[in-house]
């Protein structure tokens, strides 16, 4: 299949020829161009509700042509730059109103050939389905920060994405780079080709979004990432209530002896949950339910009626399951027969969780209401140096509103499942989006491990000039609930890799 996806891009395509000066590693030569990538500097970011984008520049206009911008999605999960090539529409990827990239318009473009003539084809699998692409060269830009990646530009011209896809521009990663064996199939990252040594992303849903701040300060409290193929840090549980509050789960005193931590977390910008195994999802709902008396005397009561051996519906309402269908997330089947009692009553906690929360219009008004009304939750983190950090999210940062479909609007809580189990670090939880909207995420790849910090400070906004601007609060937490009605984007991670 790739191979033929392969022809079809070689009988398509435009190259031309590489008129920017590169060194043998792909990096912007000029002096100027790397006395820039040293200068903090601040990009906006688009909300997009499942993710936010990054405005980026490919290639080098030709005389009368016009700059080629891309809204690529801001990923810190991916160390790739994809971005779709106008192959993809005589493909029928995506509607001709969508942009793609031509090379006959930059004169910095060139896809590299073997001593056959052939194309290095390329072909990545997301959650979301599979792309195919070659590797490419060009000149690829964030403002004034620029790199010409030398075979590592992947353009995409053909995929098997879901349906619901309808527009997919690219992805600009900033993962952690990888270069040893068969892992190493895109050539350098932007991040090592700019020179960006350090760089931070928040969400604030304000004016444009967000920040993208590459080359900035060392953090005080960075945290050494236990993760060589990803952005990782040990996951020592989830506090319900007070930070103090002991664990549920990923208790670090309760790891096995073969194992150098007993969970993983990966902060991811480009995925938009808070995702774990399934039987730990299960948990937290439960002590979120212990912990919410609204939640917990309606658990209560419903134990105490003549009809307790009746338990809570094994399957969901219409209305969360026109969300999932909504959010392009599968509905989950009903609880086995066959439940302990531990984990019945897990079960039914968490449908009750879920059917009050469904009412939130009747109780909750704004954001103020849900984090007077739902207990915290407290994730605690460490690096591999034994730095610690324990993270806050109240109920507006881990629970949004949703259009039901008939008008009305339902409240749901922002986790969901996802296995991915690592022989060393244990199951690993993947904190997308709602982390990026209460803090500052700061990743460093000077230090040795590259590291990780969070900061609490509010989310600003860049100026014309590329400085960052300080908010005086985020729109979200005086205004509405956070509201999602988009699909929403999982990970693309291979499971059977370690950290």
């Amino acid at each position: 299949m790739v191979g033929l996806r392969q022809a079809m891009w070689k009988t398509g395509t435009v190259l031309t020829t590489v008129y920017v000066v590169i060194t043998c590693l792909g990096k912007v030569s000029t002096p100027e161009a790397m006395k820039v990538a040293r200068e903090t500097y601040c990009s906006p970011l688009k909300n997009h509700q499942s993710h936010s984008t990054l405005r980026v520049q490919v290639g080098t206009p030709n005389p009368g042509r016009a700059a080629q911008f891309f809204d690529l999605i801001a990923d810190t999960g991916s160390s790739s730059v994809i971005v779709t090539n106008c192959m993809c529409k005589k493909n029928a990827c995506w509607s001709y109103s969508s942009p793609c990239f031509k090379g006959s318009n930059s004169s910095s473009f060139s896809v590299p050939q073997d001593s056959k003539g052939d194309v290095a084809p390329v072909s990545m699998t997301f959650g979301s389905g599979q792309i195919f692409a070659v590797l490419a060269t060009d000149v690829v830009s964030v403002d004034r920060v620029k790199a010409v990646m030398n075979k590592s530009l992947l353009m995409l011209y053909d995929h098997q994405l879901d349906a619901g896809i309808t527009n997919f521009e690219g992805i600009f990663g900033v993962g952690i780079p990888y270069h040893e064996g068969a892992l190493q199939q895109t050539g350098a990252s932007w991040l090592e080709l700019a020179d960006v040594k350090r760089f931070s992303m928040c969400f604030s849903g304000i004016k444009e979004d967000g920040m993208f701040k590459m080359s900035t300060p060392a953090q005080t409290n960075a945290m050494g990432s236990i993760g060589v193929l990803h952005w990782g840090l040990e996951f020592r549980g989830i506090s319900i209530g007070a930070a103090t509050a002991p664990v549920a789960f990923c208790d670090p005193a309760k790891k096995p002896p073969n194992q150098k931590t007993a969970c993983g977390m990966i902060p991811d910008s480009g995925t938009t949950l808070i995702l774990g195994p399934r039987n730990q999802v299960a948990q937290l709902y439960a002590s979120l339910c212990d912990a919410w008396p609204r939640c917990a005397e309606k658990f209560a009561a419903r134990n105490a009626t003549a009809h307790s051996e009746e338990h809570e519906s094994s399957g969901f309402d219409s209305t969360i399951a026109r969300i999932l269908r909504r959010w392009g997330l599968p509905i989950p089947a009903g609880a086995p027969f066959a439940l302990s009692p531990e984990e019945q009553a897990m079960h039914d906690k968490e449908m009750i969780l879920k059917s009050v929360l469904e009412s939130c219009a009747q109780w909750a008004h704004g954001p103020a209401d849900l984090d007077a009304q739902l207990p915290p939750v407290h994730l605690h983190v460490a690096g591999i140096e034994g730095h610690t950090q324990t993270l806050l999210l109240t109920g507006s940062s881990y629970v949004v509103t949703a259009n039901t479909g008939d008008g009305k609007i339902a409240c749901m809580p922002f986790f969901g499942s996802f296995s991915y189990n690592t022989a060393q670090n244990g199951p690993i939880w993947i904190v997308g989006t709602p982390l990026f909207y209460d803090y500052e995420v700061h990743y460093d790849l000077s230090s040795s491990p590259p590291s990780m910090s969070f900061t609490k400070s509010q989310c600003g906004t860049c100026s014309h000039d590329g400085a960052a601007l300080p908010t005086v609060g985020l729109a979200r937490k005086s205004n509405a609930i956070r509201q999602h009605d988009v699909p929403v984007r999982m990970p693309n991670y291979d499971t059977s890799l370690p950290l």
